[in-house]
């Protein structure tokens, strides 16, 4: 990689070009990102948002995870390495939320066997969306069995139901993993007008996820660090905003209104639900209402 950039730029694959400051840029992001966890760890602030390019998600341990297709314009994993930093610091837990509507396939891979992290990724279903990986059954191995958490979603899901699983399945299991840190794979690319996924989401829902967030910080005593992902049209606008305006505990109006899911797909997530409880060996106790 810092080859490729010296010698002026290429491709580390079909869907991930670099420049030749590319190496640079991508050091400062993960750095970017290690440095609010030391920050947040301290005590010296309560939340960040790392506003960072290139993204991280799908980077893995060699590069290319899980055997998909590509980096998907991911160079270095920044907040798992954030999350390792902050293990070999002396943290007990960490949990990192992925809402990117792409799996989160490079940080599945670091922590598949860790009951210390516990990943929580919400993105549309991989039958129908890069890079493929995150079914249900991809519940962990060896100390880490029930510690992966994937919740594929049917495109065409709605405000509706994101935040039912955000209320119902995400919050009662960060409160009873106790994380002493808590970060956010920050992809605003569920947003319905985004190009390349098929989701209903609206700003409704980014400012849902980040209040609740910033509530289970103050009520569980950990710091929210939030990491920039994908997003692709005027979603990342409005999440971002919405992020930022959340953790910082500004009120902000939703200017558009909320979506509804289609009974399809409401019982679709319910399935999901159930199978997700199996995989896990019952380890949370999801009430599913």
């Amino acid at each position: 990689m810092r080859r490729l950039c010296a010698a002026g730029g290429g491709y580390l694959d079909a869907d991930t070009p670099v420049s030749r400051g590319s190496f640079e840029a991508a050091v400062y992001a993960a750095g970017a990102v290690l440095k609010a966890c030391e920050m947040a760890l301290r005590g010296d602030i309560s939340s960040a948002f790392a506003l960072v390019r290139p993204p991280g998600h799908h980077a893995g341990r060699r590069g290319i995870a899980l055997r998909a297709p590509s980096r998907g314009f991911c160079i270095f994993n920044n907040v798992a390495i954030a999350a390792k930093a902050m293990l070999e610091r002396g943290a007990s837990r960490v949990a990192i939320l992925d809402v990117d509507c792409h799996h989160g396939n490079g940080t599945q891979e670091a922590f598949y066997s860790s009951s210390k992290v516990l990943f929580i990724s919400l993105h549309q279903h991989p039958y129908t969306l890069y890079p493929g990986t995150g079914f249900t059954h991809e519940a962990g191995e060896g100390d880490g069995l029930g510690y992966n958490i994937n919740i594929p979603l049917p495109p065409m899901t709605g405000d509706d139901m994101y935040m039912k699983l955000i209320d119902e399945v995400v919050a009662p299991m960060l409160r009873q993993f106790k994380p002493e840190l808590i970060l956010v794979s920050a992809g605003f690319d569920t947003h319905r007008s985004d190009p390349l996924t098929r989701m209903l989401l609206t700003e409704s829902t980014f400012l849902h996820v980040f209040k609740l967030l910033a509530s289970l910080s103050e009520e569980l005593k950990a710091p929210v660090v939030a990491s920039l992902e994908g997003g692709y049209g005027e979603g990342l606008e409005r999440g971002v905003k919405a992020a930022i305006a959340s953790l910082a505990g500004l009120e902000l109006e939703a200017s558009e209104p909320k979506t509804e899911s289609s009974r399809a797909v409401k019982s679709s997530i319910t399935s999901t639900v159930r199978e997700l409880e199996e995989a896990t060996g019952g380890r949370w106790g999801i009430e599913w209402s």
